[in-house]
């Protein structure tokens, strides 16, 4: 029976995914192809989207207690997961990588790389590279994942584990699901995928899923994430001029507002000015009836008035 899965090439699932030290465990334990018995999240639990050589990648970093095949010993290693799902510029990626790795602290760490893309420029069309050599040289243990060459039905154990990230079981209901029956599969790719499971449940990740849609169609047109900072300066320039022109339009809503406030106030002045000249005339208006009155009563006693 097809089960539906939170589909992880999506940050948001792969990060509920990553965050669930079992699932972790089985994921970097395939790919590494060494036993892992302690793995921590280190520094704290908050993958981080970071820009680096103008490379957008999601990372998480661990730190990983591993047997020795050799001398069956425990070690203890770095191990950095990088993940982007962008069609980012092979240069650039090189570029972060050697800039990465020139820096001798990190002489034990293990790169991991997941890439919704595929490095064009290289015609290796395998799902999972190791020690990559070509990348400027580099000398240290990395593992490149290629989720384009990702198939169903893998034979390794570790393109096994790897069928999570299949692109070939997409939902014909959404994208942001993946259909497979799981009866079949073994049970340490069971537990590698609960908690995508549980994910297409949770609303909040859902949400997510569908801002990470809404920016993957934005960018759809552009080839790197130079082009996606060049637009967002642009989405940014427009913002500041929308608000530019939002402010001028309420600096002069709020001087058409004085100004009527003014001619109110002097209106108010006006009528006040009129009520006072009222009052006056009522005022002499009854003086002129008491004298009209004395006129009157005068006229009485001389007899010339009516009667």
């Amino acid at each position: 029976m097809a089960q539906y899965i939170a589909n992880p090439i999506y940050d948001s699932a792969f990060k509920y995914m990553m965050q669930n030290e079992k699932s972790a465990t089985l994921l970097l334990s395939a790919l590494l192809q060494r036993k892992i018995t302690d793995l921590k999240i280190i520094a704290n639990d908050t993958p981080v989207i970071e820009e680096k050589s103008g490379v957008r990648i999601l990372r998480l970093d661990f730190a990983a207690t591993v047997v020795n095949p050799v001398t069956n010993e425990n070690e203890l290693i770095t191990i950095e997961l990088q993940k982007s799902y962008l069609d980012t510029e092979i240069m650039r990626f090189r570029t972060y990588l050697a800039n990465k790795y020139s820096d001798p602290n990190n002489a034990e760490t293990v790169a991991i790389y997941i890439l919704g893309h595929t490095f064009q420029e290289i015609e290796i069309k395998k799902p999972v590279i190791y020690n990559y050599a070509n990348l400027r040289s580099l000398t240290h243990d990395t593992i490149i994942v290629q989720i384009p060459y990702l198939k169903k039905n893998a034979q390794t154990k570790v393109e096994q584990m790897l069928e999570a990230f299949c692109q070939d079981y997409i939902s014909t209901k959404s994208t942001q699901l993946l259909e497979m029956d799981i009866s079949s599969k073994p049970q340490e790719f069971q537990d590698l995928i609960r908690p995508l499971i549980y994910a297409v449940a949770d609303s909040d990740i859902r949400k997510v899923m569908d801002i990470e849609d809404e920016m993957s169609a934005y960018f759809a047109n552009y080839k790197s994430v130079t082009d996606e900072i060049e637009v967002l300066k642009e989405m940014t320039e427009e913002t500041k001029k929308e608000l530019q022109k939002t402010t001028s339009q309420l600096q002069e809503n709020q001087k058409q507002l004085q100004e009527s406030k003014a001619q109110l106030q002097e209106s108010q002045v006006q009528l006040q000015e009129k009520d006072s000249q009222l009052q006056e005339s009522k005022i002499q208006l009854q003086e002129k009836d008491k004298e009209l009155e004395k006129l009157r009563q005068l006229l009485k006693q001389h007899g010339l008035s009516e009667k």
